[in-house]
């Protein structure tokens, strides 16, 4: 005779066993992530810190149509923050900087650390906005809130517009009547701790103390300026202008990882002890420059037996396919009714079912080399990202060796194009 209620105690001891070890296994990953690392040979943690204020302009130009005032981007553009670093490396060694823009001059050191237009031997990831020492990861755009709420959109059911037949997100209706009243609004410049990220990538969301607002790392301040005439020393006619400068908190810096520093010139950059001062961004502000010798990993998705067929893919860095949405090897299809577009991403062929994309990231800026304004470009923003099915087989650890915390697309050099892996968790099987 079979003991039903023994054999269901014995699955719920098991169910609660497997449970716990899991969380144990999140736990010991979550103590690994959060424990600074060892620079690998060859990389170097930068970290730069303001003196007083900083500004790093937006792709407008100051004559621009109904542009009062020009705010200012952050975190600052990685290209702005290698050149300071290029700067300082070419002063420390002597470099005469006109024979430098030559072709036919400093050939070695230009493969060693770039040109305005090209890195050379170097890679970088970041830039990384940093409150107290720990990095934040930007908001998702698929994370709304309201008031100590907060929702994951949800990938709804197939609809026709522009694109074809796609699946949209949408709120997802809620038991509460409450949630279901509206209200919630996108987490536009909000950054989110390695803890809360760690909680989206399991397909969760965060806690309030684990969101981080602009207003908690930076405040703007309006300044008016003119432009002069230097021969006379008077001032233009019609030139007045208005900029919005950043006053960061006194816990706030940023931090960028460069990869492939030769040993010589990582020598040269002082170490946290020895703190330098640089210009850095418009109107040549001040930054204390300093070496670290340990960086903090990214969060990581914490996985279990069950094969990952369905993810979300997040970026973190901005993002360049030419201008288009997704990379210019994904097709458009049709499949059971519904348009996807199917490609390779790193060797892992995926279907994109839906996208949650933020407006266009735009960056120009002034090539300091040429002393003429660099082309702008519009990026994938930060936030975005990708709800994909997974059509390669391969075990998990490989597909996360692959794909998380990589870099896609164009300028992958400059550490544009980042993305973290993370779990799709809703029942539709679109695309299979």
């Amino acid at each position: 005779m079979v003991n039903y209620k023994k054999q269901q105690a014995k699955k719920d001891r098991e169910a609660e066993a497997e449970k716990k070890r899991q969380e144990l296994v999140v736990k010991a990953e979550l103590e690994k992530s959060i424990t600074p690392q060892k620079c690998p040979q060859g990389t170097v943690n930068l970290q730069f810190m303001p003196i007083d204020t900083w500004f790093f302009r937006e792709s407008r130009p100051h004559d621009a149509a109904g542009a009062s005032e020009l705010s200012s981007l952050f975190p600052p553009p990685v290209r702005t923050l290698m050149g300071a670093v290029r700067s300082f490396l070419g002063d420390s060694l002597g470099v005469d900087w006109k024979k430098f823009n030559l072709n036919s001059q400093y050939t070695e050191l230009k493969q060693a650390i770039g040109d305005g237009e090209k890195l050379g031997s170097l890679s970088i990831n970041g830039a990384w906005v940093c409150k107290n020492g720990q990095r934040l990861y930007p908001a998702p755009c698929y994370l709304m809130q309201k008031a100590n709420d907060f929702v994951r959109l949800k990938i709804g059911e197939v609809v026709e517009c522009d694109l074809g037949k796609v699946r949209l997100p949408e709120l997802q209706k809620s038991k509460d009547p409450k949630k279901n009243e509206g209200g919630y609004k996108g987490l536009e410049q909000t950054w989110i701790t390695r803890e809360g990220w760690q909680k989206l990538l399991q397909g969760e969301t965060p806690i309030k103390e684990e969101l981080i607002q602009a207003k908690d790392l930076f405040q703007n301040e309006p300044r008016l300026g003119i432009a002069r005439n230097n021969q006379t020393r008077s001032a233009l006619e019609g030139k007045l202008y208005q900029t919005q400068h950043l006053r960061l908190e006194n816990d706030v810096t940023i931090e960028l990882d460069v990869k492939g520093l030769n040993d010589a010139l990582a020598e040269k950059l002082p170490v946290e002890t020895k703190h330098e001062i640089l210009r850095l961004g418009g109107e040549g502000r001040m930054a204390v420059l300093a070496k670290k010798s340990h960086y903090l990993l990214l969060p990581t998705l914490i996985i279990d037996k069950q094969p990952l067929k369905k993810i979300i893919i997040h970026f973190i860095t901005p993002a360049y396919f030419g201008g288009q949405m997704f990379p210019e090897n994904f097709d458009k299809h049709e499949i059971d009714g519904q348009t996807v577009w199917q490609g390779k991403l790193l060797d892992i062929e995926l279907i994109i079912e839906a996208a949650v994309i933020g407006k266009a990231h735009r960056e120009g800026g002034w090539d300091m080399q040429k002393h003429q304004p660099r082309s702008v470009k519009s990026y994938i923003s930060v936030g975005s990202a990708w709800f994909c099915r997974v059509v390669t087989e391969i075990s998990n650890e490989d597909l996360l060796e692959k794909l998380h915390g990589q870099s896609i697309g164009a300028e992958i050099e400059w550490g544009h194009g980042q993305i973290l892996i993370g779990l799709w968790n809703d029942t539709k099987t679109q695309g299979k």
